[in-house]
């Protein structure tokens, strides 16, 4: 599995091709990221070794589309919006922003949120939830739980002393849940939220 620096450079490639018709020298990579050219030919070594980049008849990287494609989930950040006061929207691409840490999680499953107990977290009803599966969290993280082994329910994990734990949601309308601590299993920790803005009709 690639790293984020590789999957940085692995974009970067790819954009410098796309805007230059060439792919960038070692020392470019190595001068944008402001790594040491030795660095950056390792990356491009183990990027090489992994079928994501290949070299022409003259020695020179050059990205295979097809693993590139497959493999590297991002998006074209062209800077950023006001929720207040409008600001002139730029076509310029400044870099990419790199979705594959959450969308390409080894340990990760997705999952339908079904109710309101999360609102004031901003965890909505309908949304995908990007989950890592461990079994230990640390007090305070938002995780995925099983109470008796068969009630799934996503709240804020709370660790007491006494042998219990506190299950707490974001909805000031609802109460904290009390339980002893063998009776909650922790199936998972919040990792995103991918939430579609398509409205029926549109």
């Amino acid at each position: 599995m690639l790293s984020r620096r590789q999957r940085e450079i692995l974009n970067f490639i790819a954009d410098f091709v796309s805007r230059d018709g060439r792919a960038p020298t070692v020392r470019e990579i190595a001068g944008h990221f402001g790594i040491a050219v030795s660095t950056a030919h390792e990356h491009i070594e183990r990027l090489r070794k992994e079928g994501y980049l290949s070299r022409d008849s003259r020695g020179r990287i050059e990205p295979v589309a097809e693993r590139i494609a497959g493999d590297i989930f991002s998006l074209p950040f062209y800077g950023y919006v006001a929720a207040g006061t409008p600001i002139s929207a730029e076509g310029e691409v400044f870099e990419h922003i790199d979705l594959s840490d959450l969308v390409m999680c080894e340990n990760c499953y997705a999952l339908k949120v079904r109710g309101n107990s999360m609102i004031e977290d901003h965890i909505l009803d309908g949304d995908i939830l990007v989950v890592e599966k461990v079994h230990e969290v640390p007090s305070g993280a938002v995780a995925v739980v099983l109470i008796d082994g068969r009630e799934a329910t996503l709240k804020r994990f709370f660790r007491l002393s006494g042998g219990m734990v506190k299950l707490v949601p974001e909805n000031r309308e609802m109460e904290p849940i009390l339980l002893p601590a063998d009776r909650v299993q922790v199936q998972g920790v919040l990792r995103g939220i991918i939430r579609s803005y398509r409205r029926k009709g549109l």
